[in-house]
């Protein structure tokens, strides 16, 4: 369903459910039997032939997962899931704290652009109306040479293509 992406994983500490399928009617010897002193991860489960006294004396033992044939789970399973949560909110707490972190300097930058913005658009204003008075300050000395301003648009195109010219070549 969700392809080859390791994205979906689950962190292995929280491997706890891996192995279980849901079955009631599973054989007891396809769990995994871990050779410990207490077995089953330290939840007490002592196997398919042990007696299952930590189990509530269930007798035939169960995975560290289930329930027993009343539905109860051990405190041993219950104090693993507890602490398996704990786990993950103190996981999840430090990702929101990052995103909150993120969040804020996105912010700061947003500002601190928006303000660079605003600086430059006075800049450009100013000097749209430096270049607006000079155009107009070469226009009354154009008209008062007695050249129209045709001749001086072509000086100055002759004076770009040079430039173009030279920069290319």
């Amino acid at each position: 369903r969700f392809g080859a992406s390791s994205l979906h994983q689950r962190d292995p500490r929280s491997a706890l459910f891996e192995n279980y399928t849901g079955d009631r009617n599973r054989n007891q010897n396809h769990s995994p039997a871990p050779s410990g002193p207490n077995g089953g991860y330290g939840y007490g489960y002592t196997g398919a032939t042990g007696s299952g006294a930590m189990n509530g004396g269930a007798g035939a033992g169960f995975r560290p997962a289930t329930p027993n044939s009343k539905g109860q789970y051990s405190d041993a399973v219950l104090s693993e899931l507890e602490n398996q949560n704990d786990a993950q909110v103190e996981g999840i707490s430090a990702k929101v704290k990052m995103l909150k972190d993120i969040t804020l300097a996105i912010g700061d930058e947003i500002r601190d652009s928006s303000k660079l913005t605003d600086t430059m658009n006075d800049s450009f204003d100013n000097t749209r109306l430096r270049l607006r008075g000079t155009m107009n300050r070469m226009l009354r000395m154009a008209e008062k040479t007695g050249v129209g301003w045709r001749v001086w648009f072509g000086f100055f195109g002759a004076v770009c293509v040079l430039f173009w010219y030279v920069w290319l070549f």
